[in-house]
Formats: C-alpha cells, structure tokens, sequence
C-alpha cells in the first residue's frame, strides 16, 4: 500500500491574472474578454494521483456589459423591500441574473478533454458537459443536501433557487456612498480575496476513477486537462421569460469572469512493490454526447453508439432556442411536451422494454375517462394531474443512476407542478407590466432513458447496432391546450450514451 500521501495545488499553464481600475475588471477567464481555454499540466512521476480528491477551484466574480461588478443598484439605496422583492416592478438586477439550479457555476464549463503528455490524443472527452452532470445532481441530492453542500460549494441551490437567486450574482461593493444601504466586507477589488469561492470534482471518466492513475513515465506521462468554458448566454438565465417593465432589472450583455483557479488533490507515494504490481488495465464510467431532434408529433430519433458496453442511454430534451438563451433556463429539463407513449428499439425491435410507455392521462387528453364531458390540461388543477408519467420517471432515474431508483432527490411532482405552471404562464396575457412572466426557476430534470445494467452490471452491445426512440407527443402541433410558447416550436435532444471503455495507461489505448 502507498505509504503517504502528498498534496498539490497547480495553476493553469496558460493563467490569467485579473486587475481592476475605476471599478472595471479586466483579465482573467471568460468567454467575453477574456481566454475561453484552460490548460492544466499535472507533472510526470512515479506517483499515483487518486482522482477521487481531485477539485477544481477558483473565485468568480459577476460583472455588467461594462465590466463592473453586479451589485445592488447604484446612485440610491436598495430598500429591503426591493431586495426581497421576487416579481413586480421593483425587480433587481441581481435577483434577475441566475445560474443554474441544479449545477450552479458548474455550468461554466462546457467541455473537458483530458490527454496523457506524452500524446495529443484525447483520452477522455465530454461535450455538452453540463447537462448530464445537471440531470444527475438534481437526482441525487434533495433539498437539504443541495443547501449543505452543492450551494456552499458551487452555488447551486436546487428547489430553493426561486429564493436564493438574488444572492448568486450579488457581488461585494467597494464603492459603496453614504447612505447607498450596501456594506463592503472586502477593502478593495484587488484583495485577492475579492470573487466568489467555487469548488466542485470534475464529472469525467478518467478524472472520477476508482483505480488510481500512474504518472510515471512508462505509463501516462502525466496529464493536461483542458477545459473550455461554457459563453455567458448559456451560463445565466433571467427569473422570466416575459420580464417586467422594471428599472433595475437589466443585465443584458452581463458576464463572469473566473480567476485564482487551481486544480487540487493528492498523490499517493508507492512503495516499490506497489510500482511493479500496478495494473495498467483499467475500466473506466465513460459517456459521450449525441444531439438529435424533435420536430413532429410522432417521432423518431436513431443513432448507431459503435460502442460494446453501453450502461444506458439518457435521452434530456429542450426547446430549440433553449441553448445560449437568457431568456430560458437552460437547465430546465423536460420531457417532450404533451408526450402520450414512446417506445425504445434495438435494431427494430423493442428491447429490454418489449412494450410502449405510455403516459395516461396526459396533457393532449380531451375526454374523460367515465361520464361525458371533454378535459382541458390548460384547466385542470393541479396541472401535473394531466401527466401520469410514473412509468416514465422511475425508468430515466435508472438511467440516470446505473440501474438504481433514487434515494433521494431534488424532482419531485411539486417541482414538475411548478414547472408546468411556469410553461401556462410564458404568455402575458392580462397579466401587468410590472410583472414578469414565465418564472424560469421553477425548473425540472425529467427526461426519457434506459437502463441496460438492471442494477446487476449487465451491458448491450451498440457496435454496428442502431439505437431508436419513437415519441408521440405533442411537439410543434400548436395545439391550443398546450402552452402556446411552446406548442409550435421543435425540440433538441442530447443524448448522453453512457458505457463501459477499456484502457491500457501504459500503451495510451482506450477501447470502446
């Protein structure tokens, strides 16, 4: 066994530094006015780094189109009023700036690919980083665990974000005026403390690996982790839709910036009988991402994974202008709108789910199930009373968990409840001016998936097989018992394929 361990901290390779002048910030990471890529080097060594203390951390600091820090308004005092306030014409703009529900300032970072330094191959790659790592944490963590830790750590405050939002954009002030109602706890902008602290693992199947990894030489030569960040269009979201008509709501064209970022963890010291018995053979959890679409009310989406061990396939589904939308969330997942049934084939044929999922009642049911009389979705109470989806939420959990039903989670019905409600009320209708609609924190993590693992470590082979989803629902049908925001646009589908790959840490050969 590894008779210590030691710790280090290491900067990028190519790391900014920030500066401040007349209450602008320059420098740093950011996808505005700054570098987008980050590069880390971790040192070839005979040490075995264990991935499962490996964080990245930083600071990140929330700034206007200007490059000023995002406080409360300036030039007159924010009454307590106004900062509580959730809706209404009194809205700030730091309650009206929000990061992700369910992933927080995870969200920044768009794609990860790590390489062994003695190679420019990726070894291991995630595109559209987020989304899955969104999904995964919403079913994972329920309300108070997402207030002891993912909010501590990377500000992410699942159901609670309708309240926490006007605190995650809030930037500390040091041009506070008499009577402005702002106190500064940090000096000046340059303190080296200035920023909000981040912490959180790096969601990756070499970087989360149950095997330590050999740094030696002979083996992967040490690592570069390259990480590209997420632009700021896709990192925020507005609390509505359809904002109101308030004064101190704008944050268009806003933007982060991160600094101080270091990768840490620890490095175990082998014994030489620990080197000359190392495997280099190792399995690792990997996923890669597919993108399809929906665009008619009976669909079907077919991909060919080429993979031999695939776990599950998880299947999250949002608006096509969802992405790099500030007026959307884009963490809000959510099964296709008005879904009736689907079904899930290998090669044509329905397995391991032999039969049709299918949703009853659902949001296009027009008549009742005994008496006369026709339904309206857009007027039943509750709303989710129209989506009988339990068959469909407890196979994408096991999608999403390996084969396991959650323990516990952040995705109840309240939260569908609260999320449907927000799509009813995207249109403005009678509704004042002063008043926003659509509240884009009352988000969701649904979605379609299957499990090939049943719980047991089981996998299907995908190479040279076509995977296919056919999805009745209600996309782009305009139908007027839908929510009209939503009822005539198509959807896009990210899939993530999660599967099982061989790697050899000493010839660099990854297997799928």
């Amino acid at each position: 066994m590894p008779v210590s361990k030691v710790y280090f901290s290491v900067p990028p390779l190519n790391d900014q530094s920030t500066a401040s002048a007349g209450n602008v910030f320059t420098g740093g990471f950011s996808t505005n006015k700054g570098n987008a890529n980050i590069k880390f080097a971790i040192s070839a060594q005979d040490r075995l780094l264990d991935t499962s203390d490996l964080y990245l951390t930083g600071r990140i600091i929330h700034v206007t189109s200007t490059g000023a820090p995002l406080t409360l308004k300036a030039g007159a005092a924010t009454t307590l009023a106004e900062f509580n306030a959730n809706n209404g014409a009194g809205l700030q703009a730091v309650t009206n700036q929000n990061v992700s529900n369910w992933g927080g300032v995870q969200n920044m970072i768009k794609r990860i690919f790590v390489q062994s330094k003695k190679s420019s191959v990726s070894i291991s790659e995630h595109r559209n980083y987020p989304m899955y790592v969104n999904a995964r944490t919403a079913w994972t963590n329920n309300r108070d665990n997402y207030l002891v830790s993912p909010l501590t750590r990377y500000d992410a405050a699942g159901k609670e974000a309708n309240f926490i939002n006007r605190h995650s954009s809030l930037m500390d002030n040091q041009n506070t005026a008499a009577g402005s109602g702002q106190m500064p706890n940090i000096g000046t902008q340059t303190n080296p403390e200035y920023g909000k602290p981040f912490s959180f693992k790096l969601d990756t199947a070499l970087l989360n690996n149950a095997q330590p990894l050999h740094l030696g030489n002979g083996f992967l030569g040490g690592l570069l982790v390259n990480l590209e960040l997420n632009q700021e269009n896709g990192f925020y979201y507005n609390r509505f839709f359809d904002s109101s008509n308030g004064a101190d709501l704008n944050v268009d064209g806003s933007y982060y910036i991160v600094k101080d970022l270091r990768l840490t963890g620890r490095l175990s010291i082998p014994t030489p009988q620990d080197l000359a018995d190392y495997n280099s053979q190792m399995l690792l959890a990997d996923r890669f991402n597919l993108i399809n679409d929906v665009n008619s009310s009976v669909n079907s989406s077919k991909y060919t994974p080429n993979a031999g061990a695939v776990r599950s396939i998880v299947n999250l589904y949002l608006d096509q202008d969802q992405e790099n939308n500030r007026l959307k969330n884009q963490s809000d997942f959510r099964i296709p709108i008005g879904l009736q049934r689907y079904q899930q084939n290998k090669n044509n044929v329905r397995q391991p789910q032999d039969f049709v999922v299918e949703v009853v009642p659902n949001q296009l049911t027009k008549t009742k199930n005994s008496g006369a009389g026709a339904v309206d979705a857009s007027n039943v109470v509750p709303k989710v009373g129209m989506v009988g989806d339990a068959e469909v939420r407890a196979f994408f959990q096991r999608a999403v968990l390996n084969g396991d039903l959650a323990d516990k989670c952040s995705v109840g019905l309240a939260e569908e409840e609260a999320s449907i409600v927000a799509q009813y009320d995207m249109t403005r209708g009678g509704t004042a001016v002063t008043d926003g609609c659509g509240n884009n924190t009352s988000a969701n993590a649904m979605g379609i998936g299957i499990d090939y693992t049943f719980h047991m470590g089981e996998t299907s082979d995908y190479r040279q097989r076509d995977y296919d989803a056919i999805i009745t629902s209600g996309v782009n049908t305009g139908d007027a018992v839908l929510p009209a925001e939503r009822s005539s646009t198509a959807e896009i589908t990210q899939s993530y394929i999660k599967n099982i790959a061989g790697f050899n840490s000493q010839t660099l050969v990854k297997s799928v």
